[in-house]
């Protein structure tokens, strides 16, 4: 993880997190300046199923970015619309938008996913209801798996290739959870006492 620059350091600032949430509007503001409801909006319709940021986070980090010099804001006004904040990504920005996403892109990453944790503890179900919950866990990443192949969006080629990886890690966890059941269905076969 990167150490925090010299001149936060100097300036008594908080560091900032040097993670993907940073690194995201960061890179929204590459390409164009943006007001806050803009970059919720593209996040919210166009990058729910890369990365989750709530609303209340963003502008909390763009503020932020702000005290730390790698984005400024104005305040403009069209016609009788409310004023908004555009927020435009400053050198520093830019610089340490760059130094991020390389550091990011060589890390790898553990997989720690939050359904893991029910898992751990299935043995603690009845077999009926184990088999039941997973199923309908399978079913539910079935139509995950549907809606990903669906996926016809115009993106940049990054956002292309995050979704490919979702898609692809998704199916993964299909196909792990298909053969699962299909192993505790052979197991619950085994035991049940035969019928006459």
């Amino acid at each position: 993880m990167p150490h925090q620059p010299l001149s936060e350091v100097a300036h008594g600032l908080p560091p900032l997190p040097d993670d993907e949430r940073t690194l995201l509007l960061l890179g929204l503001l590459t390409a164009q300046d943006r007001h806050g409801y803009e970059i919720n909006d593209f996040i919210e319709h166009n990058l729910q199923n890369v990365i989750a940021l709530k609303k209340a986070t963003a502008y909390q980090l763009l503020e932020r970015l702000e005290h730390h010099g790698l984005v400024e804001s104005r305040i403009e006004q069209h016609g009788h619309r409310p004023s908004r904040k555009v927020y435009h990504l400053t050198d520093a920005g830019r610089e340490r938008f760059g130094a991020m996403l390389l550091t990011q892109l060589r890390q790898e990453e553990a997989l720690i996913l939050t359904g893991n944790v029910p898992v751990m503890f299935s043995e603690n179900l009845n077999r009926e209801d184990l088999l039941a919950s997973l199923q309908e866990r399978l079913d539910k990443l079935e139509a995950r798996v549907n809606l990903y192949d669906s996926f016809r969006l115009p993106c940049t080629p990054g956002v292309g290739l995050a979704m490919r990886r979702i898609h692809h890690l998704t199916r993964a966890d299909r196909d792990w959870l298909n053969a699962t059941l299909q192993e505790l269905r052979a197991q619950t076969e085994e035991t049940e006492p035969a019928t006459p």
